[in-house]
């Protein structure tokens, strides 16, 4: 134990610490104002990129430099397509001047040909921008592109044209179109080509485009030597409420199977390809039992629930369920 001797007074907290004093000013300048001008240098440099930005999307630019002759130009196509496909450009695709322009230039880069891969991508590109318009205009144009077949190296902008048909038809007056003679002409020519890539395509834009020519001619494609033709027969027609799209359906949902043909063996196209034929079947379906009210549609209601019952892939089922709520709700409905 301690004495009393022993005992020294124990140091109070804070009798051994500097005196406080303000801060500063050369404190506060590192602790607060470089930082606020650092932060203030980066959005203005954010502003200006975004500046930048916005004045280099303009389409009207992208016009300009794409009758430039140089090497890149194609690349302002590519571009211009990714500006019309953004959310809120919809006052732009019903831009009928610039949609006309492009038409134009267009019209020109066939007229000049080449074959060479510049300006074969430059059209290719063009007919793909013209498909984002809602401007019926550009129509001719694009059935031009389509029918300009004066080279094998022609042929991807051939298909870039009924991509761009296919893209626009939804967003015109489709009975108006389905009474041009020059559009329904075309496609009936194209579904007839040897190429099977070429009759792949025409068949979807003739499913998208429907009326009574489009409709006649798909039921033919339904006995189509190549198996993706059958199959985009198949949804365009159950897209219009036509029932002789059924059995072509019925294959398609069936996951043993190859696609379009009643042969028991594994998807030949591989599984991805597999998966989307069944999605495809399953979207065509729902199309078939809401625009088609009196069709027995009983063939197609034992494939989705043999779909859903046999699937490993829980979106396809989840997508099936629906489709099979789509059937009973009809089969409800109809009694």
């Amino acid at each position: 134990m301690n004495s009393p001797s022993d005992m020294s007074p124990r140091p109070v907290p804070g009798d051994s610490l500097p005196p406080v004093e303000p801060p500063s000013a050369g404190f506060i300048v590192q602790l607060f104002v470089i930082p606020a001008v650092i932060v203030a240098v980066i959005i203005i440099v954010w502003g200006l990129f975004n500046w930048l930005a916005h004045m280099g999307s303009d389409p009207r630019s992208y016009v300009a430099a794409l009758r430039r002759n140089n090497e890149s130009r194609w690349q302002e196509a590519v571009n211009l397509a990714n500006e019309l496909q953004k959310t809120g450009n919809e006052g732009l695709k019903k831009d009928a001047a610039l949609a006309n322009d492009l038409a134009n230039l267009l019209n020109e880069e066939i007229d000049a040909g080449g074959y060479d891969e510049k300006p074969v991508t430059l059209r290719y590109y063009l007919c793909r921008v013209l498909g984002e318009f809602h401007v019926p205009d550009v129509v001719p144009t694009l059935l031009k592109a389509l029918k300009t077949n004066r080279d094998e190296r022609e042929r991807d902008v051939r298909l870039a044209a009924l991509q761009g048909l296919a893209r626009i038809i939804p967003n015109l007056d489709r009975t108006a179109l389905q009474k041009n003679a020059e559009l329904n002409e075309a496609l009936l020519a194209a579904s007839q080509e040897n190429d099977p890539v070429v009759r792949y395509h025409a068949a979807y834009d003739l499913g998208v485009l429907g009326g009574e020519t489009a409709q006649k001619r798909l039921e033919v494609l339904l006995s189509d030597a190549d198996a993706d033709v059958r199959m985009n027969s198949a949804t365009g027609l159950a897209r219009n409420g036509d029932a002789a799209a059924i059995d072509v359906l019925v294959t398609m949902l069936d996951p043993l199977s190859a696609p379009t043909t009643g042969e028991k063996k594994p998807d030949p196209a591989g599984e991805g390809k597999g998966l989307t034929v069944q999605w495809n079947a399953l979207e065509a379906t729902s199309q078939l039992a809401v625009a088609n009210k009196t069709a027995d549609l009983g063939k197609l209601t034992a494939a989705v629930d043999k779909l859903i019952a046999s699937s490993p892939q829980a979106d396809i089922r989840a997508k099936a369920e629906e489709v099979k709520q789509v059937l009973a709700k009809r089969n409800t409905t109809a009694k």
